[in-house]
């Protein structure tokens, strides 16, 4: 009896097209690929039945909350029943409609947000810095530029506190601008000079290789390490970086001088006499041999060496001075008190002579 009247009911033809709609909407539901163009194709066909008011719904998603004119007797108007007989007919298609477009409308708008943010990437360039951090300043970062200005700072501030012999002062610069630039070779360098002024030869010496480590061919860094390494006794080291510093720069006069300086307190005199030539000429190095002598208490060697530098240059003030005092020291008194009048001769005529040059100018 009962599927008797379904029956008959589906035999109405309004009742059988809702029913095949809501079925096929049900269906299409299930279909990802055709559910948006369903979405569209209902809701344009969902606007066809709508007035205004209805319209309005849509919009705002939600029933009015305002309510329809009324007539006597609060009985309903004409104009409400018309609409509530298309509201009812055209539910499903609302209701299926709706559906799909709250839907669709989301991923809209996330689609809509990805193509901003994309768009906000590709405004800015990104460029990879040596350390592998990116940034938008053409690879440079401002710390990076703030951290080198702040040290050479200090590094500047440093040489006028050295210079005006506040050594301590000269190396808590330095020591913050090599935290501010570890790669900062200068002040590395000048914190070895300062180090050996303090006679902490062990520190300086530290300080020179680090300097070296960033520019290992510095003949400059060379030279100081090695003169530090002769000022602690460590003559085998001093020769050994001098020499390395000579293959950098083997016309370096002043290297010549030191390295010969180094050989000669390690008591290998041919060699030291060979770079005392090369750096101060044969009479130079006389001198020189001379002061490595009576610095090891060979006076007499010592002697030999001045004699022989005195005969090549008879006015030679070091010569007259030195070989003066080794006599005294030796007990040849009478042959110091002849140099040594000598030497006061000289010593005057040489200011006189300094002093007419100085008026001329």
């Amino acid at each position: 009896m009962a599927w008797n009247k379904f029956f008959r009911y589906l035999r109405q033809p309004a009742i059988t097209a809702v029913v095949v709609i809501a079925l096929s909407l049900v269906a299409v539901t299930a279909i990802p690929s055709v559910r948006t163009r369903v979405s569209s194709s209902l809701g344009s066909g969902a606007n066809l039945f709508l007035f205004d008011d209805d319209a309005s719904d849509e919009a705002s998603g939600e029933a009015s909350a305002e309510a329809a004119p009324e007539g006597k007797n609060g009985a309903p108007s004409e104009g409400k029943k018309r609409n509530g007989f298309k509201r009812v007919v055209t539910a499903p298609v609302r209701l299926f409609a709706r559906l799909f477009r709250r839907k669709d409308n989301n991923e809209m708008a996330m689609k809509k947000a990805s193509e901003k943010d994309f768009e906000k990437m590709k405004m800015i360039p990104m460029n990879r810095t040596r350390d592998g951090i990116a940034d938008a300043n053409n690879g440079l970062a401002p710390e990076a530029t703030t951290a080198e200005v702040a040290a050479k700072n200090l590094f500047e501030e440093a040489i006028e506190l050295h210079d005006r012999g506040r050594l301590d002062g000269s190396i808590e610069k330095l020591v913050a601008s090599t935290v501010l630039q570890p790669n900062f070779a200068e002040a590395f360098n000048l914190l070895g000079v300062c180090y050996d002024e303090k006679g902490q030869y062990r520190l300086a010496q530290e300080e020179y290789k680090k300097a070296l480590k960033i520019e290992s061919n510095n003949a400059r860094f060379l030279n100081n390490l090695g003169y530090s390494c002769y000022l602690s006794n460590d003559f085998g080291n001093a020769v050994k970086y001098y020499n390395k510093g000579l293959k950098i720069t083997p016309n370096d006069r002043r290297m010549h001088n030191n390295i010969g300086l180094a050989y000669g307190r390690k008591g290998d005199y041919d060699k030291a006499k060979q770079h005392f030539v090369i750096a101060v000429g044969e009479n130079g190095a006389n001198l020189n041999l001379g002061y490595v002598y009576s610095q090891q208490g060979k006076y007499e060697d010592a002697i030999k060496y001045y004699e022989a530098a005195l005969r090549s240059q008879p006015q030679s003030l070091p010569a007259l001075s030195n070989l003066a005092s080794l006599y005294e020291r030796t007990g040849r008194l009478r042959e110091a008190a002849t140099l040594n009048d000598q030497y006061k001769k000289l010593a005057v005529a040489a200011q006189q002579k300094d002093q007419t040059v100085d008026q001329d100018r």
